[in-house]
């Protein structure tokens, strides 16, 4: 009986996953490293925290696919919008600075559906 509980808990969980159910979840993960990148992109820090390009290379390692690219970019966009006083330059450069090759680009007006 309890091995019917755990792969119906697992079938569960993937049809979450599968559905988009759980994409409120990359957004939280998404918001959470762009937040430690703050001084940085509001102009406060010359370069980005170790914390910061750790969160932006787990972030973009995650948007392995073309539908979670676009996701992964949706979440962006909506959490960069949040920063009244972003820097735009710093916005443009956080990718490189912390070493994140073919990034998703941090900025209010990224294109996401490409």
């Amino acid at each position: 009986m309890e091995m019917i509980k755990l792969i119906l808990l697992v079938a569960v969980a993937y049809a979450f996953i599968e559905t988009g159910w759980a994409a409120d979840v990359s957004c939280i993960t998404v918001d959470r490293a762009i937040s430690t990148c703050g001084q940085y992109l509001i102009g406060m820090a010359f370069d980005p925290t170790a914390e910061c390009c750790s969160g932006m290379r787990s972030i973009h390692e995650a948007a392995s696919s073309v539908q979670a690219r676009r996701e992964t970019c949706n979440c962006i966009r909506q959490t960069v919008s949040m920063y009244s006083d972003l820097n735009d330059h710093a916005a443009r450069t956080l990718t490189g600075k912390c070493g994140v090759k073919a990034g998703i680009p941090i900025s209010r007006d990224i294109d996401c559906s490409r």
